[in-house]
């Protein structure tokens, strides 16, 4: 599996590291990868003692996302239980469903302790969860041995060693871990769920209010403008026209002016034909 992939993303080594640790079968739990996918895994875990699962033995899927250990892996229960929908997606707090409280720190082993202790905790209408009656989860429970899954061909009953006195402590840790996550977990309850449905139906509303809005400025922009009317404001003083400017009488462009100029070269030439006889008059 190793030449299948790049071993030098984080991954990939965390994924391998891990399924090293979880080889061998504890009371509690096993969960190993495919041998053709490194991100699906197979998972089994043993019932919580003390509650409607003792005695039940479940198997599942662990599928990881490739940012992983930045992001949750997703868990899907296989072995009917009561508490959990089976082939779906379940939703804890250290699931896909809910990355703001996924830690990095978490692992594999993390999950399967998270599964054992959240299983006892009520449903609350998370998303992929049951609530089916304590006598029907017990009669699941012993009945969860002798199933067998059809992928990797494992018996519920052959999976996990023999109980002993030996897991208390890992028993307390899911327990508490359990408690932990439900504690922390995102209540969908019905008055969440009719919120939600009012603030889209409100929504909705807005946006045919918007569009009603919308045609009718079209309407009017379309129609010709009514002529405005101008109201006279009560008690307001009379304007007095500013006085006009008088301004000098410019001259005509179509006056005359070659007058100017006829005139003094005609008393010129009168006077050069004056001169002109009188010494004529003189030489005779």
């Amino acid at each position: 599996m190793q030449q299948q992939y790049n071993t030098k993303c984080a991954g990939v080594k965390r994924l391998m590291r891990e399924a090293m640790e979880l080889r061998e079968p504890t009371e509690l739990y096993h969960a190993q990868p495919l041998e053709d996918n490194l991100f699906e895994w197979h998972f089994t875990v043993r019932g919580a003692s003390g509650s409607d699962y003792e005695g039940g033995i479940y198997h599942g899927r662990l599928l990881f996302p490739v940012e992983y250990p930045m992001k949750p892996p997703n868990m899907i229960l296989l072995t009917p239980n009561g508490r959990f929908e089976l082939n779906t997606k379940i939703c804890l707090s250290i699931s896909g469903h809910h990355p703001e409280t996924w830690l990095p720190s978490w692992s594999a082993r993390t999950c399967l302790l998270a599964i054992i202790g959240f299983m006892p905790t009520a449903g609350g209408g998370a998303l992929g969860s049951l609530e089916y009656p304590k006598e029907e989860r017990r009669k699941l429970a012993k009945l969860s041995g002798n199933w067998t899954c059809d992928k990797c061909q494992c018996q519920m009953k052959n999976v996990l060693l023999p109980v002993s006195d030996e897991n208390s402590k890992e028993a307390e840790e899911a327990k508490t871990l359990g408690a932990q996550l439900n504690a922390q977990k995102p209540k969908e309850t019905s008055g969440n769920v009719n919120k939600q449905e009012e603030k889209s139906e409100n929504l909705v509303e807005t946006v045919n209010a918007e569009s009603e809005l919308a045609s009718e400025n079209e309407n009017l922009n379309e129609s010709p403008p009514a002529p405005s009317a101008q109201i006279p404001t009560p008690n307001a003083p009379a304007q007095i026209p500013a006085p006009s400017r008088i301004s000098a009488p410019r001259p005509s462009d179509s006056t005359d002016y070659s007058l100017f100029v006829i005139v003094p070269l005609v008393s010129i030439a009168i006077a050069i034909l004056v001169i002109l006889i009188a010494r004529r008059i003189l030489i005779m």
